[in-house]
Parts: structure tokens; sequence; C-alpha cells
């Protein structure tokens, strides 16, 4: 009787319960963000889209600083977690995930941003304090925190409903986060460019810095995964 009946397998879906879990995660965190810190975000948004595009004065993120970790912690999370959404559901990277391998991808897709992140920082503050410009690597990385910091509200619904949505709906998901990055990022690059315009300190010095700083670790991603 055995032999007569039907074996069926059940194959979990990992992407979609990895994709789940950061999303909940990433939640939770935004909630606890707005309880102790309601007006963290506005000011975020203030900054990034009044004083920098005006050229004035950046002001410090807030005086909180367990705000400031929870918010970055965030950040690295949700950006992530939507770079794993892209590997699993664009169709277009050369990255093939084998099955049970899903933790440890997102594991290393997180460990590498964070990496990344940690070190373009440390360089940025290192070249600022040997050409003794530590107030621009100040700004530039508040600008860089101010930006993946909007991203990941952004990313949020994105990669929470790539799961749960046909292949091609998942794409043109994929293809928004895509833009909002152009978007948020090339506005990031035109309002620092800006300041480096208004006080006089564009050259091909500074160009050379930010294209190999900022422009080949993208070029070198893109190539790796697609």
């Amino acid at each position: 009787m055995d032999e007569l009946m039907p074996v069926v397998y059940r194959i979990k879906d990992w992407n979609a319960s990895i994709i789940l879990i950061a999303s909940v995660i990433v939640l939770i965190l935004i909630i606890v963000v707005r309880m102790k810190y309601p007006e963290f975000y506005r000011s975020v948004l203030y900054r990034m889209f009044v004083e920098n595009f005006s050229g004035r004065e950046i002001s410090k993120p807030t005086d909180v600083s367990s705000i400031e970790a929870l918010t970055t912690i965030i950040s690295l999370l949700s950006i992530s977690t939507m770079l794993f959404a892209v590997i699993c559901y664009s169709g277009r990277t050369a990255i093939v995930l084998e099955y049970g391998m899903e933790w440890k991808v997102i594991l290393y897709v997180l460990l590498a941003f964070s990496a990344f992140n940690f070190s373009r920082g440390l360089i940025n503050l290192f070249f600022g304090f040997l050409f003794r410009l530590e107030k621009y690597a100040a700004i530039y990385n508040t600008m860089i925190l101010d930006t993946e910091r909007v991203l990941s509200l952004v990313f949020l619904p994105i990669f929470a409903f790539c799961p749960f949505v046909n292949v091609a709906t998942a794409k043109i998901l994929i293809y928004i986060a895509f833009a909002s990055v152009v978007l948020l990022v090339g506005f990031q690059f035109v309002t620092f460019f800006f300041h480096l315009v208004k006080n006089k300190f564009l050259n091909h010095h500074s160009i050379l810095y930010f294209c190999a700083l900022e422009v080949l670790p993208v070029l070198v991603v893109v190539k790796l995964a697609f």
C-alpha cells in the first residue's frame, strides 16, 4: 500500500523566509526609532534635501548616538536584503543559489556591504585628516549615511513584496529599487560637488579620488553580479 502512495516532498523557499524575517526585523527597528526619536527621519530628509542642496552648514545627525547606531544597522540590513532579493528575483545575475546555501549568501552579502561601508568611511576620514579636510570628510560621510537611511525606508516595501508576487512584478520592483538608488545617490553626488565648487575645492584630484572611491567599487560589483 505504501508503495502505491505518492511521495510528496515539501521544498522550503528559503529565499522568501530570509526576506520575510529581515523585513520583520527592519520594521521592528524602524518602529523603535520612531518611538525613541520621532523626528529623526524627518531631520534626515531635511538635511538631505534642504541643507545639502542649499549649501548650508550640515547639522549633526542627532545627539542620540544610540539612534544613529540603530539606524545604521537598519540601513545595512535593509540594503543587504535588497541586494539578496536582486540575486534571487531579478533573473539577471550570474550568482546561482544552491539549495541550503541561501543563509550563507545573505550573511556574505551583509558582511561584504558592512565591510565596504566601514572601510569607505575610514578612508574618507583618513584622507580628510591627511589633507586637513576633516570638515569635508565628515560632511561626505554624513551624506552617505543619510542616503542609506532613506534608501533603507524605500527598500523595505520593495523587497518585502518580492517573494509574494509573480516574476514579472518582482522584476519591476527591482527596477524601482535601482531607479531609487540612481536618483538618491546621484543627488548625493551632485550636492557634494556643489559643496566642493562653492568652497573652491573642485579639481582633478578630488574628481579622481571620488571616482576611485565611489564609482569604481560599484562597477566592480556590477561586473561580478552580471
